[in-house]
């Protein structure tokens, strides 16, 4: 995950910097693809690599509590990815700020990377009881 981490943030660097080099680059456009992209790397990481981050592992998190919200995180983020193109099929049928599209994947992938803190608050109450 941490080569995803990174590839994010160059990414996302990408996009700010490349305007002041290419006049007409299409920031919004790569900011969807960037984030539809990420999305789904992410949730296919989730879904077939390893089930466990390091912090679950730090803080002792049962191996079956850790696959279970590694494979409910990588659904949540490949719905996340679905979010852009069903976005741009709506605008079809209703007219609406495509702005909101990306809005809703970047409080939506952030919103499943906190979900990564549930299996460590449950692992939590195991050991203190």
């Amino acid at each position: 995950m941490r080569k995803l981490d990174s590839l994010l943030v160059f990414g996302l660097s990408a996009v700010v910097f490349a305007p002041f080099f290419l006049e007409d680059f299409p920031s919004m456009a790569a900011l969807y693809g960037i984030m539809t992209g990420i999305s789904v790397l992410y949730g296919l990481g989730c879904l077939r690599g390893p089930m466990e981050a390091p912090l679950w592992r730090q803080r002792k998190v049962p191996a079956e509590v850790q696959r279970v919200w590694s494979r409910r995180m990588g659904v949540l983020y490949l719905a996340n990815a679905a979010l852009c193109p069903l976005g741009w099929l709506l605008t079809v049928f209703v007219s609406f700020d495509t702005d909101f599209i990306l809005l809703a994947q970047i409080a939506g992938f952030f919103l499943v990377s906190l979900l990564g803190l549930l299996p460590l608050r449950t692992a939590g109450k195991g050991t203190a009881a």
